[in-house]
């Protein structure tokens, strides 16, 4: 009886639709709390590098981070994950570099767990400008019949932007015309170029204006050739009691060309002034020559003029001189060489005789030297000797009298 009772209990409707009851609350109570639950997410946000003051360029270590978050599984399901976002504060910052936190913004429930790297490193620069003029550096060499009578940069300048330490090493703006082609009077469209102290190209991220210039070089017509003499131009003065006797110039002459008006007017030219201040012997340099300022003129091909001065000593009719000699070396030592403090010394000579006038001196009539042989020290005060190679003349006095001589290393 029992058995039935319990059978008819187990499939009254009663019973089933109770039992169908309880599963569903049982189901609905386990979806809900699943979707109550903390789930994480790992997502890669773009870094947006915020409130740099104007002018300021910016350069980062990193461009986007990797960040673990939070939240309730339903939030999720509504979240708009590509609009999450991560920043770096540069408000008020000057120019340096900077090791700064990297910021992730939230929405309300959703919780940052990490982000990596959790701080980023910046540098910021200073953005200026600059203006350049332009120089011309010619490709090529012109004819020897062509000369410029001007030349039109349009513009003359340039202007450069961008960081301030690449900016402070550029030092020159130029284009580089080809000197055969310039020579046909047209018009040339030329490519700006910028140049560093160090003679470089300029780096990429420099913005310049314009990136082209215009030359317009107008020729001389009527180009003729002039064979001119050279005239050395000499300042300051010798030694005393020494004069200048002889200029040599080699080549004595040189060839220009121009314009036939402005040959006219040219009637020799000078070299660049060559100094003899304290010259108490011969000497030969290497100068050149200076052409007329405001002719249209040029040298015929690259010109160096060697000036040769002969420099002798003045009779005063006194019958003493006062001369300032080399100290020469001689004998054999055990060092290669030496060097002699002072290496010349003041001699006064007189007339041998007693007379008011001295024979003309010519050179190694009176040599100063030193004797070096068997010195062992690498620094000693030595006598100095005189060699007179004329009866005529006589030594009256030498200062100094002794000179250090300092070994030297080969």
């Amino acid at each position: 009886m029992a058995f039935k009772r319990l059978d008819s209990l187990l499939s009254s409707r009663i019973f089933l639709r109770a039992v169908a009851l309880g599963v569903a609350l049982l189901v609905w109570f386990y979806v809900a709390g699943d979707q109550g639950s903390e789930v994480n997410k790992t997502l890669r946000l773009r870094v947006d590098y915020r409130n740099a003051s104007p002018g300021f360029s910016v350069t980062h270590s990193v461009r986007d981070v990797q960040v673990r978050i939070a939240a309730n599984r339903r939030l999720f399901e509504t979240l708009e994950l590509e609009k999450l976002s991560c920043e770096v504060d540069l408000k008020g910052l000057e120019s340096g570099k900077y090791r700064l936190p990297a910021r992730v913004l939230l929405p309300p429930g959703v919780r940052l767990v990490s982000v990596s790297p959790e701080q980023v490193t910046v540098e910021l620069v200073r953005l200026i400008e600059k203006v350049l003029p332009i120089r011309i550096a010619w490709e090529g060499a012109f004819p020897d019949d062509a000369l410029i009578e001007s030349l039109t940069l349009t513009p003359s300048e340039v202007t450069v932007r961008g960081r301030e330490d690449v900016l402070s090493i550029l030092t020159e703006a130029l284009v580089t015309p080809k000197a055969g082609e310039t020579i046909s009077d047209a018009e040339s469209l030329l490519d700006v170029k910028l140049k560093t102290d160090k003679g470089t190209e300029a780096p990429g991220e420099v913005d310049l204006y314009p990136r082209e210039v215009r030359l317009q070089a107008v020729m001389v017509k009527d180009v003729e050739r002039k064979e001119v003499p050279i005239v050395a131009s000499v300042t300051g003065t010798p030694e005393i009691g020494y004069r200048i006797e002889e200029t040599v110039v080699t080549p004595a002459t040189v060839q220009i060309v121009g314009a036939s008006s402005s040959l006219e007017m040219v009637e020799s030219l000078q070299t660049r002034p060559v100094d003899v201040s304290g010259l108490a012997q011969d000497k030969t340099v290497e100068v050149d020559p200076v052409l007329p300022e405001g002719q249209r003129v040029k040298l015929l091909g690259p010109v160096k003029i060697n000036v040769s001065l002969v420099v002798r000593p003045i009779d005063n009719g006194t019958g003493f001189m006062r001369l300032k000699l080399p100290v020469k070396l001689e004998g054999k030592s055990v060092y290669p060489s030496w060097k002699s403090v002072p290496s010349t010394v003041s001699v006064q000579v007189g007339s041998a005789s007693g007379g008011s006038s001295l024979p003309t001196l010519e050179d190694s009539i009176v040599e100063v030297y030193v004797d070096v042989t068997n010195l062992v020290s690498k620094k000693i005060v030595v006598p100095v000797q005189v060699r007179v190679n004329s009866k005529e003349i006589r030594v009256l006095k030498v200062e100094p009298e002794r000179v250090t001589l300092h070994a030297m290393n080969p």
